[in-house]
């Protein structure tokens, strides 16, 4: 859209992919493909996603899946074992890559928040900054109450 309205103004098209930070083929492109005059509204791109590809390891998810239920913590070594001897093919990679994705994970905590009274509690620490005539060394304190900053150089 914003493509469009900058040519509407004239900007030129080394302008226009010196901001864009493309190249002015693919300013030209988009041009000429008509692109530019497609409705947004309708949605969806052009694109479908891929269909899924059979892998060797399909007929062992169930083991690998039941398995992993009822021990958690099981290793991919150990899981690429039982799956070979139930008769299953699939590399040792395959049964890694599919447990790292199917294994149950552990519900996140959520933090708890640390709330300090004023003038109780703040964080100190030392930091190195550069700029462009040089390195500067500072003093940052951040204040628990209020989470106000302070930076001395």
């Amino acid at each position: 859209m914003k493509l469009k309205h900058y040519l509407d103004l004239g900007v030129s098209k080394a302008e226009l992919s010196r901001r864009f930070g493309v190249s002015r083929r693919t300013i030209r492109y988009w041009i000429e493909s008509g692109q530019l005059d497609r409705d947004l509204s309708a949605g969806g791109t052009r694109y479908a996603a891929r269909p899924r590809v059979a892998h060797k390891l399909d007929p062992c998810a169930e083991i690998i899946d039941a398995r992993l239920e009822e021990f958690p913590k099981l290793s991919a070594r150990r899981l690429f074992e039982e799956v070979r001897a139930a008769g299953c093919e699939g590399s040792y990679g395959g049964v890694r890559d599919y447990v790292r994705e199917a294994r149950p994970r552990p519900p996140m905590e959520e933090p708890v928040r640390f709330e300090t009274p004023p003038v109780r509690q703040g964080q100190v620490d030392f930091g190195t900054f550069r700029f462009p005539w040089g390195r500067r060394q500072a003093l940052v304190v951040v204040l628990g109450h209020s989470r106000l900053l302070w930076l001395r150089f």
